[in-house]
């Protein structure tokens, strides 16, 4: 949808595309706005394989070669951020243009030497409870991670959407992509990132603490952060006017 230089934005694990609606619109004025739906998410296939975020980096790159979409900027938010990671990390950044993660730590697993771990889902157990509320009824799930997710309010229209969307995901998929996601580390591949990069996070967001969200920006590059004070995880709906501004300038920046 629009017109101008492309941005493809990619949702987080258990949304859809619908995530967008307080900003594609307002992106659509200044660019093309591509918002495609993750496998095993909204309106797109949910085969029973792929658990894994390398295949949803494989995914986006055939999307690439497909539309013929030339050097986009890509807005990977939660997972979206660790699917542009691996997607640099096995294909390089040749094919996009720019890149901007939103409030994704770079390793949701507590390590070792990583303390700046997911504050739900961050070593076996944790995982097991996630799993457990996911089968225990998603309609349950989809309040409890908007809880998790929001601290200002939206409206309730967009909320019955969002819900409505994580109840059209199988919990077993939603269960077997996390295990792969949360265990994740990138902090070797951030470095390696060579093409513009933001870094967006919320002061207040639910799923990571600011220091893990902000070694994101410490480790690539030439990077650019901007912190959402007051702001969660779902940072893009909370404000979304000064998001839709942050993104469409960076985009039409590389025109």
């Amino acid at each position: 949808m629009g017109s101008g230089p492309p941005v493809i934005l990619l949702h987080g694990w258990s949304a859809s595309h619908r995530s967008f609606d307080r900003n594609a619109a307002a992106l659509a004025a200044r660019c093309t706005v591509i918002m495609p739906d993750l496998r095993f998410h909204g309106e797109s296939d949910k085969p029973d394989w792929g658990f894994h975020v390398p295949r949803l980096a494989a995914d986006l790159r055939e999307l690439l070669v497909a539309t013929a979409v030339d050097r986009p900027t890509c807005v990977g938010c939660s997972l979206g951020s660790a699917i542009l990671w691996s997607f640099c990390e096995l294909f390089g950044c040749e094919l996009l243009g720019r890149v901007c993660f939103v409030d994704q730590a770079p390793c949701q697993w507590r390590l070792a030497d990583w303390s700046f771990c997911s504050k739900g889902i961050y070593d076996e157990a944790s995982l097991a409870s996630i799993t457990v509320a996911l089968h225990a009824g998603m309609s349950a799930f989809a309040d409890g991670n908007a809880q998790c997710c929001l601290t200002k309010p939206v409206p309730a229209a967009l909320l019955a959407t969002l819900k409505a969307e994580t109840e059209r995901c199988n919990p077993t998929h939603l269960a077997q992509l996390m295990r792969d996601h949360a265990q994740l580390d990138w902090r070797p591949i951030l470095p390696r990132i060579t093409i513009p990069a933001l870094n967006i996070y919320g002061s207040l967001s639910g799923c990571f603490p600011v220091e893990g969200l902000a070694t994101v920006g410490e480790l690539i590059p030439g990077s650019k952060s901007h912190i959402f004070v007051g702001c969660n995880h779902w940072l893009y709906m909370e404000e979304p006017e000064r998001f839709n501004q942050i993104i469409g300038d960076f985009a039409c920046d590389a025109a």
